[in-house]
C-alpha cells in the first residue's frame, strides 16, 4: 500500500502507456479519415430519412388517438419499457463507462486533464459574463441524468455551461484523502479504492450518485452515526466562480465558503473538485441481524447503540412494519477460517434475492451474522433501488427473472426517468407516489415512525442514524445547529437520524383517496418542529417563508454577495421550490 501521494491517474507516464496511446490515437486518427467518405453516405441517408420520413410520422402521430393510447399504454406497464429499454441501456452505459474508466486510468494524466478541463469551465463562465450574464447559470447536465425525482424545470431558465469532470484525480494514503472531480460516483470510487484496502470515510450506497450531487445536497450512510453527513469528511473544495475565478476553500482557507457550500445545491459555484477522508478498510463486512418485534425495543436499541462510548462501526435499520424491523450491525473484518468462509453472502450477485428481502427473513429466523464482500456490501441497495424495484418490475425478485436476467443488473434511475417519466407520469407520481427523506433527532424514533404510518403508510423505510456537529458561530452553514447536543462531547454533537420512504402509500394502493399534499406537508412540519429538515433532491411542499424557517440561509446569502454568485446562480429556494410557484 502506498505511503505517500499516489496520482491514481499519474502525472508523468510510463513509456510503454505513452506509446501504446500515442499507437492508438494514430490509429483512430486513421479510421476517422478513412471513414469521412462512409460518414457522409451514412449522415446523408439519415438527414433524409429523418426530414422525409420520421419527422413526418411523428408529426401525424401525435395527432392520432394511437399517441394517447401508447402514452396510457406506457403510464400503466412500465415495466415493458423498463425490461426492453431501461435495462439493456443501463447494461451498454455501464459497459461504455467501465471500458473508458479503464482506458483513462491506464493511458491518461489525470491531474493535467483536470486542469485543462477546470480551465475549459473557467473560459464557459468567462464568456457569459461578457456576453451580458443574460440569465443565471447551471450546469448543462441533462435533469434526466440526475438522481433527484424533483420536477424542477429551472434549468430552462438558466444559461448552461458543461462541467464535464468525472475521473478520480489522486489517492493519498499518507494525507488519508482522495481527490475527486464532482461527476465521479460512488462505483467508481468502490472499484479502485476498495482493492487498495481503503474507502470513504462516508460510502455512500447507490453506485450512481456522484460526490458533486453529495456534497452540494445531503449525503450520508450508516456510519454517519461516527462521521456524521458526508461534508463533513470534506479537506477541501475546489470551485469555479460566478466571475470565472478558481478559488480552493478549506476550514482554514477561505473558510466561510467551506462552510456555506454544502447542501447549497450548485447555487454557489461550479464545484470541480474536492478532497475526501479515505479509511483504512478489509475485504469483508462482518453483518449482525438483530430483529426488532416492537417499536420501542428498535428505539431503545439504536439509541443505546448510537450513543455508547463504543458505538458500532456501521448501523443500519429497515423498518418493515410500525412495530417490526431489523437492526443490521457491521465492521470490516477479513475472513479467514473455515467457519467463517460457511457465512460468506455474495449479495449482489445476479441470482441473490433483493437485500431487503434477504434481511426481513432474519424476522422469522432470528438473530444471526454473515459476511459479506466489502464492495457488495457497499452496494447492496443498488439491484433493487431499495425497494422502488418492486413497484417498477413486480417479478424483479421472482427466482426465474432473476437467474435469467438478474445479470443485467438494475435499471439506472436516468434511464427510468428518461424512458418512463411522461409528463402525466410525474405529475401521477407528485400525487399517489412519496420519495422523501427527512433528518430529524433520534429522541423522535417512536413519533417519527407513527407519523409515517399515519400519513404514508409505507414499508419498508430507511433509518440511518446520523451525528449532527454543534458549529461554532460564523460556521453555521445550510442546515441549522442542533438544539440539544450531548453533554461531554468535543466537538458538540447531538444524535439524528434520517427516516426515508419510498413508494406507493397504502391508500393509493387500496384504491382510497390519499392527500399528497397535506401528507408531504405534514412530515416537513414535523422535521421543523424538532430542528429538523428535508432532503433536497425531492419535491417540497413548503412555502419560501417555512423553508427559510428549515435552513439558515445567513452565511450562504453572506457568500452568494462576497463570492459573485448573486446573479450569477439561481437561490437555493429557486432550485427547489415546488411546481405551481415557478
Amino acid at each position: 500500500m502506498a505511503s505517500e501521494a499516489t496520482p491514481l491517474l499519474p502525472r508523468h507516464q510510463t513509456t510503454g502507456n505513452q506509446k501504446i496511446h500515442n499507437v492508438l490515437v494514430q490509429m483512430l486518427t486513421l479510421v476517422w479519415f478513412l471513414c469521412l467518405p462512409l460518414r457522409s453516405v451514412v449522415n446523408l441517408v439519415l438527414g433524409t430519412f429523418n426530414f422525409f420520413v420520421w419527422r413526418p410520422f411523428v408529426w401525424v402521430f401525435v395527432r392520432t388517438p394511437f399517441a394517447g393510447l401508447l402514452a396510457r399504454f406506457v403510464e400503466r406497464n412500465t415495466w415493458v419499457v423498463i425490461l426492453f429499454f431501461a435495462l439493456p441501456a443501463s447494461y451498454i452505459f455501464d459497459m461504455f463507462f467501465s471500458i473508458r474508466n479503464w482506458y483513462v486510468r491506464s493511458f491518461l494524466a489525470a491531474p493535467k486533464l483536470h486542469d485543462q478541463r477546470v480551465r475549459e469551465v473557467q473560459a464557459q463562465v468567462k464568456r457569459w459574463n461578457e456576453q451580458g450574464r443574460k440569465s443565471p447559470m447551471c450546469t448543462a447536465r441533462p435533469g434526466w441524468l440526475t438522481m433527484s425525482t424533483r420536477s424542477a424545470t429551472f434549468k430552462e431558465d438558466c444559461s448552461r455551461i458543461s462541467v464535464n469532470l468525472h475521473d478520480i484525480i489522486e489517492v493519498d494514503t499518507e494525507r488519508q484523502v482522495v481527490k475527486v472531480e464532482p461527476l465521479v460516483d460512488m462505483g467508481q470510487i468502490t472499484a479502485h479504492l476498495v482493492p487498495m484496502g481503503w474507502s470513504l470515510a462516508i460510502m455512500v450506497e447507490m453506485e450512481d450518485l456522484t460526490v458533486g450531487g453529495l456534497l452540494m445536497g445531503v449525503g450520508l450512510e450508516v456510519n454517519s452515526h461516527i462521521y456524521g453527513l458526508m461534508f463533513e469528511t470534506v479537506e477541501r473544495f475546489e470551485v469555479v466562480l460566478g466571475d470565472g475565478s478558481l478559488v480552493t476553500c478549506s476550514r482554514t482557507e477561505n473558510s466561510d465558503l467551506f462552510h456555506a457550500l454544502p447542501m447549497s445545491h450548485g447555487t454557489l459555484g461550479f464545484l470541480v473538485s474536492a478532497e475526501l477522508k479515505i479509511i483504512p478498510c478489509k475485504p469483508y463486512m462482518h453483518l449482525t441481524y438483530e430483529p426488532c418485534h416492537t417499536l420501542d425495543e428498535m428505539a431503545d436499541k439504536v439509541t443505546k447503540y448510537c450513543e455508547s462510548d463504543n458505538p458500532p462501526p456501521f448501523l443500519e435499520v429497515t423498518v418493515y412494519s410500525k412495530e417490526t424491523s431489523v437492526i443490521m450491525l457491521g465492521e470490516f473484518a477479513d475472513v479467514t477460517t473455515a467457519e467463517q468462509r460457511a457465512k460468506i453472502n455474495h449479495v449482489n450477485r445476479w441470482y441473490a434475492p433483493w437485500f431487503y428481502k434477504h434481511v426481513e427473513k432474519f424476522l422469522t429466523t432470528g438473530q444471526a451474522d454473515e459476511y459479506i464482500p466489502l464492495r457488495q456490501y457497499f452496494h447492496r441497495h443498488t439491484r433493487s433501488i431499495f425497494w422502488k424495484l418492486e413497484e417498477l418490475i413486480p417479478f424483479g425478485n421472482h427466482p426465474l427473472y432473476r437467474y435469467l436476467l438478474g445479470w443485467l443488473g438494475a435499471p439506472k434511475i436516468a434511464f427510468l426517468k428518461l424512458f418512463t417519466h411522461t409528463p402525466e407520469v410525474r405529475r401521477k407520481v407528485a400525487e399517489s407516489a412519496v420519495y422523501q427523506d427527512i433528518i430529524v433527532p433520534i429522541s423522535t424514533i417512536r413519533e417519527s415512525v407513527i407519523l409515517f404510518d399515519e400519513v404514508f403508510d409505507f414499508y419498508p423505510l430507511l433509518f440511518y442514524p446520523v451525528k449532527l456537529f454543534y458549529k461554532s458561530p460564523g460556521t453555521e452553514g445550510l442546515i441549522r445547529n442542533p438544539r440539544h447536543v450531548k453533554e461531554g462531547t468535543n466537538p458538540p454533537w447531538e444524535m439524528y437520524f434520517d427516516l426515508g420512504v419510498y413508494g406507493i402509500p397504502g391508500n393509493v394502493r387500496r384504491g382510497e383517496p390519499w392527500d399528497a399534499a397535506y401528507a408531504n406537508r405534514a412530515m416537513e412540519k414535523f422535521a421543523r418542529d424538532n430542528a429538523g429538515f428535508q432532503l433536497m433532491y425531492a419535491d417540497t411542499w413548503q412555502t419560501r417563508p417555512e423553508f427559510e424557517e428549515m435552513f439558515d440561509h445567513t452565511l450562504y446569502r453572506k457568500c452568494r454577495e462576497k463570492y459573485n454568485a448573486v446573479g450569477a446562480f439561481p437561490e437555493f429556494w429557486d432550485k427547489v421550490k415546488p411546481q405551481d410557484q415557478r
